[in-house]
Parts: C-alpha cells; structure tokens; sequence
C-alpha cells in the first residue's frame, strides 16, 4: 500500500476519533478510580499547560512540512511512530477482550463468559477490521473516526445524564492526592496518549485541515473535544463503581463497566441487551484508536513493504498470548511503559526541537492561515 495522502475535508474526524478515542472511554476511568476525582484536575491542568501548546505545534509543523531535511526531527518521528505501533498492538487484545465482552453479554449476561473462544472470535474480527481501515487509509479513518465519535457521544450522554440523576460523581475528591508525583504523571501519560501527542499521529492529520484555517482552532477543538469526552466518561462510571477490585487497569475498566450495565439494569434481558450494545460501542472505538496508533508506522514502512497492514495485523495476533500472561500483568507493564515513560520521553524531545525552530514560537498565540 502506497501511502495516501490525507486530502479529505472530513478527516479532521480522523484526528477528533484519535483524540476522543479508547484512552478516554476506558483508560481515563480506571485511573479515576485509580486517583479518585482529583485526577480530573490534574488532567485539565496538563492538557492547558502542557498538552494544547504541544499539539498546536504538532499540527502546525505537520502542516508548513518542516523538519524535512532534519535528522532530529527523522529520529523524533521514527520513535514516536514505533511507540505508537507498540501502543496499538497491545490495543488489538484490549479491543478483543472488549469484542468478547459484548459477545459474553449477549450469550451469558456477564462480560466473562465462552472462556478463550469469545476471546480469539472477536481478536480475529477485530484485526479483519483493522486490516481494512489500514487499506482503505485517511479515507476510511475519516469514516471511522465519524462513526467512533458519534456512537462514544451518544452512549456516553446517556450515561453521563444517568450519573448526574445519580450524585457521587466527585465524592472521591481528595485535593491531598495532586501532591502526589504520580497522579501528575498519570495525568500526563494519559494526555499524551488520548490526544495521540508524540505519536507521529497529529502531524499527518495537520494534512486534513481546510486551507485558510487556524492550526490554533483547531487543536482547540480536538482538545476540548479530549476533555469533554473524558467528564462524559467519568460521569458515566464513578457514580456507579468508586472501587474496583482487581488492580489490572484493562480488568478493573471492564469490571467498572460491569458494575454501571447492573446499576442501570437489575439483570435479565435488560442488561444482556445493554451490556452488550456498551461493549460493542467500545470495541468499535477501540478498533479506530488502535488503526490510528498504527497508521504512523505503518505509512513509515510503505515505501519498502508493500502488505504492511497484513503483517502488523499478524504480528498483533501473534503477540496477543504474550500480552495476556499473567491475567494481561503483561500488558498493564507495557502500558505503562509506553505511555509515562516513552511517550513522555518523546514529548519532552518534540517540545525542546519546537523551542529551537523559531518560527513556531508564534504560532500557538497567533493563528496561522495557509
């Protein structure tokens, strides 16, 4: 596949979908539940100070194609693209474990039912699923990113609304807790990671903006549209579940959900339905956020391999065993590698090559026009 360039208005809804992706819906809540509702100040704090001025860049650089002809930027790119890489093929189990979810709900009226069969089904549809978007390119990432955004949108009001009727949402609030180093970590790996910042991501998507618009507005827009989606999440889940259980985050998200389907529904054919309808929307985003993790890399290897999406799909479903050693230990480990550390990493990199082109210096207080 031949890398396409992004020349379709809408896909802007590509770069939206990345950043009200998986990591809102279903990271951002464990680690509320994690740090209790002082994580959500922490998390806004970080995507003004930090996060918004980081993203502006990024879309203007992609945009203007500098750093060509930069080594360091060549090397900024090629570790971001392969952080993201690695992100999206322990997300290929996480969008499984989703599938079966609502698989298992709809068989068995829980989210652990059917064993490892649910699990392989729905990894095999999952990774067909992704192969597709990968072939079909910015276009059909556009179209993904419509679909995630607006399915995420609707589950997550009706949810947020059911919170609020509730109360509690905020009852964990312990301002002690921002005194702690790794909530601000957390909060920044999380940012990093939702917004797909220091992925090699928002560079392309900078492709995708109208001529004659702001850089500015835009990354305001997909910002807020981040942290709007993570208030719905939380909304929809710490007034039902302000404890978990289990202390693997992909787990306890999903127990966290568990506990919303049978607060809202007593059981029966009521949470069947609904616990299956809510696990298919997250796994319909999943799909989208890890197809967009991958795309970087994947548009890197173009030019030399010509079946990537093929081989990164068979080497997700290879490596989807090693990621659920240890009831998914595994994968928590490399999560948390990837995104406070690498992703941190790679951040602090991008910023400090930023700082030194000074034509950007401007650009986050004045808006550009192409």
């Amino acid at each position: 596949m031949a890398a396409k360039k992004f020349k379709n208005k809408n896909g802007i809804f590509a770069a939206v979908g990345a950043a009200t992706g998986l990591g809102n819906a279903f990271r951002f809540p464990a680690l509320c539940l994690k740090h209790g509702a002082a994580f959500v100040i922490a998390y806004a704090v970080v995507l003004a100070a930090v996060c918004y001025p980081l993203l502006v860049a990024e879309l203007y650089f992609g945009r203007k194609e500098d750093g060509k002809g930069s080594k360091i930027w060549a090397v900024i790119l090629r570790a971001a693209a392969a952080n993201s890489a690695l992100i999206a093929l322990y997300y290929a189990v996480i969008a499984a474990k989703l599938g079966s979810a609502s698989l298992s709900f709809a068989l068995f009226s829980n989210a652990e039912g059917g064993g490892n069969y649910l699990f392989v089904f729905a990894l095999i549809v999952v990774l067909t699923a992704v192969y597709v978007l990968l072939k079909g390119s910015s276009g059909a990432l556009s179209l993904s990113g419509r679909l995630s955004v607006t399915l995420s949108l609707a589950l997550f009001c009706g949810l947020a609304i059911a919170g609020l009727k509730r109360g509690g949402a905020f009852s964990t609030l312990d301002f002690s807790r921002l005194a702690s180093g790794e909530i601000w970590l957390d909060a920044l790996g999380q940012a990093l990671l939702a917004l797909s910042l220091a992925a090699g991501v928002m560079p392309s998507y900078a492709k995708t903006l109208p001529k004659g618009s702001s850089t500015a507005a835009a990354a305001l827009k997909i910002t807020v549209a981040n942290f709007v989606g993570c208030m719905l999440a939380t909304l929809s889940v710490l007034p039902f579940s302000v404890t978990f259980s289990r202390t693997v985050g992909v787990l306890c998200a999903i127990d966290a959900f568990s506990q919303v389907i049978f607060a809202l529904c007593s059981g029966g054919a009521g949470a069947r339905i609904f616990g299956a309808a809510l696990f298919a929307v997250l796994t319909v985003v999943a799909v989208h956020s890890l197809a967009s993790l991958a795309f970087p890399a994947i548009s890197r290897a173009a030019d030399k391999i010509r079946r990537e999406p093929l081989f990164f799909c068979i080497a997700a479903a290879c490596l989807a065993p090693v990621f659920t050693l240890d009831n998914m230990l595994v994968l928590s480990v490399c999560d948390k590698i990837a995104c406070s550390v690498n992703a941190v990493a790679i951040a602090v990199a991008e910023s400090l090559f930023f700082l030194s082109q000074r034509h950007i210096k401007g650009a986050i207080a004045v808006p550009d026009s192409i």
